[in-house]
């Protein structure tokens, strides 16, 4: 609900605050700002919906690199960004993982009208951005897939008839080096053409001990080539976009630093005995015995037509994408030998999409109505990269013994050389999935203008989507394990096929040692209605009721069993999701004082949320689905005003209750858990607030900015009490957290030139969070732990 007025001061956790010219966009007039939310060409103010707005000026000056550095200063938006290529979205509490080609996510990501929010696709970076658009509750009417519980819409500039030419450059500590650059180039009379280049690398921010290496950085370049070509009426606009990506992984912080632990301490619960031997992982080294890496490339061609026909307007968007991406993660956070996980995701994915979208206006009617056609194509390999010795500890965990240790003492007594019990050979397992998905949706949405100050949508979708998916899991690759058993084995009746094909896959390798697959389709009508009234010039009043919708899906660890009787072994596809979303709101303007005040209370049920959960029966926990009914209520509120010359204060806050209505889990003793009444974890208040200051200077003017978020205490439950909610000794979990950013910048008169000091995290605040992993399972669980103060300096020119 966030219009220009009020997000020209909202300041980016990658280190930006306030835009050089905010001081003089403060003082726009806010019904300015047009935004395409419904579909249409808008005024912010007159849109019913519950949104939050950020400009080209916002964005161009701030420093924000891509949707990630948005996080923690729009309430109500949740982005975990920790993995480029899997990252995290949320709404107002319902920030489900997506982890397997087989899921979605319930919030929608569309640049330019086309969807993106598929897993290592979503989080790209920023490349000549007009605005974003921040939806919150269901927009499957509007914008069709995977917006059960909101949509980001980022629109881009297009190329125009102006010669323009601009750049910027941003220098800071740990070797920060960002640079973008614009060309636009008229072509003729009709025809004109953009490039932008953006680049942003940094070192990162700590080191890894073990192996030298810093982490915690990142290392990227984007391009975009646009070509507008107008005939007669009609304008088409040919787009190009590609992406790489390279840089380490995000670091794992082991806080299990004692040798004798878990084997000693841990009796399968974080009781106060065991998590009193953590240790402060912002005070301890980093030891990780593998150097995780991201890497990504990406590629998309988007064509958008749009031609006259009389009173209507046809618009065509036709759009294919594609992307691999490869996350090698540390999933121990030691170096010990006898404890080794790592993990290595590989994704490739080919899309293509086709919308043709038809509207007309008369006096009392504004409709539109269109068809959409969607074709994806995945392919993912998973794979969990241990050890011998880390298959012995887990075994003796868990009662066994430590048959690795014993064969090859057994081989080295009779003989075997170079061998012994301590030896220690790699073990890999690895799933292939493959996932196509296709889906077809007609939808319509109708303004009726009852009176001049009172309007009446009614809009519905229809939807349906059908998944095929592919499973097939190998025997375990140990080559040099396997040449020595097939080379001295047969002597004492041994070979390679001796040992079991999987152990961390073990269920899923059993069923899936070939490839087998299932389909499945889903179909759904999506309605809302919204009923506003222009109270007075200034004040608008909305009420809402609307549905979300999500097709089900498959998890990539749990293939079918075609020989089972039983019907949900055969196809284990998992239901559809649905959100009710019920809005009431208001947004004002004072224009005599210089002011807007925005507000929505809000109830939602959400039906069958799809979300990731470390389970299974294998030896290691792998992310499996798990779905839930989750319901909430609450409270958006922002606003702005200018309290001098200059000066502008600005703030907002979310309020929510968010709890389970229907879920049973299993806990990490076994027994099961009835989650219903329970919060999900949301903290109950989320705000933003800070001030902005402008005066002249010599030669131009100065802007400064000093804002900060602030987010609540996490609401744990009895599943996620232990670890998200923790009281240790050495550190918590789950505390509340606060940031502050300072931006301090001159402006030379016309505007062409700048220079600015950006300090993030301006009092160096750190916290743990995310205490997780594949081995929290067997009381080695590892933390992230929030970046330190960045400082920076910008320069930027245009001519």
């Amino acid at each position: 609900m966030r219009t220009l007025a009020h997000s020209i001061a909202i300041a980016f956790a990658g280190g930006a605050a306030l835009a050089p010219f905010a001081a003089q966009a403060a003082n726009d007039d806010i019904q300015k700002v047009v935004v395409t939310a419904q579909s249409r060409s808008q005024s912010a103010q007159d849109v019913p919906i519950s949104m939050e707005v950020v400009t080209a000026r916002d964005i161009q000056n701030l420093g924000a690199k891509n949707l990630g550095d948005l996080n923690g200063y729009l309430p109500g938006l949740q982005v975990d960004a920790t993995q480029a290529t899997q990252p995290v979205f949320g709404i107002r509490g319902v920030q489900p993982g997506d982890f397997g080609i087989g899921t979605d996510t319930p919030v929608g990501i569309y640049v330019d009208g086309v969807y993106t929010g598929k897993t290592g696709g979503a989080l790209m970076n920023f490349i000549d951005i007009q605005r974003v658009e921040v939806l919150k509750g269901p927009q499957g009417t509007l914008f069709g897939r995977n917006s059960a519980a909101g949509a980001i819409s980022v629109v881009t500039n297009e190329p125009d008839d102006n010669l323009d030419v601009a750049g910027h450059v941003k220098v800071g500590n740990y070797n920060r080096v960002n640079m973008d650059a614009m060309l636009n180039l008229p072509l003729g009379k009709d025809t004109a053409a953009r490039l932008v280049v953006v680049r942003a690398a940094s070192d990162g921010w700590v080191r890894n001990t073990t192996t030298g290496t810093r982490t915690g950085g990142d290392n990227s370049w984007a391009t975009r080539l646009s070509l507008k070509q107008k005939i007669k009426d009609a304008t088409i606009n040919l787009s190009w976009e590609h992406e790489q990506l390279r840089q380490h992984g995000w670091p794992a912080f082991g806080v299990v630093k004692d040798p004798a632990l878990p084997q000693s301490g841990y009796t399968g619960v974080y009781d106060a005995a065991y998590i009193a031997n953590f240790v402060d992982p912002r005070k301890a080294p980093l030891e990780n015995d593998t150097d995780g890496r991201e890497r990504r490339v990406f590629d998309g061609v988007t064509l958008r037509a749009e031609l006259p026909l009389g009173g209507v307007t046809l618009r065509s968007t036709t759009a294919f994408r594609t992307f691999s991406s490869s996350n090698l993660t540390d999933n121990d956070g030691t170096s010990r030998a006898d404890f080794r996980l790592s993990t290595d995701d590989h994704k490739n994915a080919y899309n293509w999409q086709q919308e043709f979208k038809l509207s007309g206006k008369t006096d009392t009617l504004d409709w539109i109505a269109g068809v959409s056609f969607y074709d994806n194509r995945e392919r993912q390999t998973s794979s969990a990269i241990v050890n011998t010795a880390t298959l012995d500890t887990i075994s003796q965990m868990q009662g066994g013994a430590a048959d690795f240790a014993t064969l090859f003492a057994g081989l080295a007594q009779a003989g075997v050389p170079g061998v012994d019990g301590s030896s220690n050979f790699s073990w890999g397992e690895h799933t292939y999935s493959r996932l196509h998905s296709r889906a077809v949706s007609v939808y319509e949405d109708i303004i009726w203008h009852v009176t001049p100050a009172t309007n009446l949508t009614t809009g519905v979708r229809w939807s349906r989507d059908r998944k095929t998916m592919q499973w097939y899991v190998p025997a375990r690759q140990s080559p040099e394990l396997d040449a020595l058993l097939n080379t001295y084995g047969p002597a004492a009746g041994l070979d390679a096929s001796s040992l079991p094909a999987n152990v961390v896959f073990g269920a899923a390798g059993q069923l899936a040692a070939t490839p087998v697959n299932a389909s499945h389709s889903w179909s759904d009508w999506s309605p809302r209605v919204v009923l506003d009234h222009k109270l007075t010039g200034d004040l608008l009043l909305f009420a809402s009721l609307s549905q979300g919708y999500q097709a089900g899906g498959y998890n990539v660890f749990t293939p079918p069993n075609p020989a089972s009787a039983d019907a949900k072994a055969r196809d284990p596809s998992f239901a559809p999701e649905k959100m009710t979303n019920l809005e009431l709101g208001f947004k004002l303007y004072l224009p005599s004082i210089r002011a807007t005040l925005n507000g929505s209370l809000f109830a939602y049920r959400f039906k069958n949320l799809q979300d990731i959960k470390l389970g299974g029966t294998g030896a290691i926990s792998t992310y499996n689905i798990v779905s839930s009914d989750q319901q909430a209520k609450g409270l958006d509120l922002d606003g702005r005003i200018r309290v001098a010359p200059g000066v502008t204060l600005f703030a907002g806050l979310e309020l929510i209750d968010q709890t389970y209505h229907r879920y049973q889990t299993t806990g990490s003793d076994g027994a099961t858990l009835n989650l219903s009444g329970q919060p999900v974890g949301t903290p109950v208040f989320s705000g933003m607030a800070g001030v902005n200051g402008s005066w002249d200077a010599p030669g131009g003017r100065i802007n400064a900015t000093l804002q900060g978020s602030y987010h609540g205490k996490s609401r744990c439950n009895d599943d996620t009490r232990a670890l998200q909610c923790m009281n240790a000794p050495a550190f918590r979990t789950g505390t509340a957290v606060s940031k502050a950013d300072l931006r301090l910048a001159w402006d030379n008169a016309s505007g062409k030139f700048g220079v600015a000091l950006l300090v993030n995290n301006l009092f160096d605040k750190r916290y743990v969070y995310n205490l997780d992993g594949q081995t929290k399972p067997l009381g080695m669980p590892f933390a992230s732990i929030t970046p330190p103060r960045m400082i920076g300096l910008e320069l930027r020119g245009s001519l």
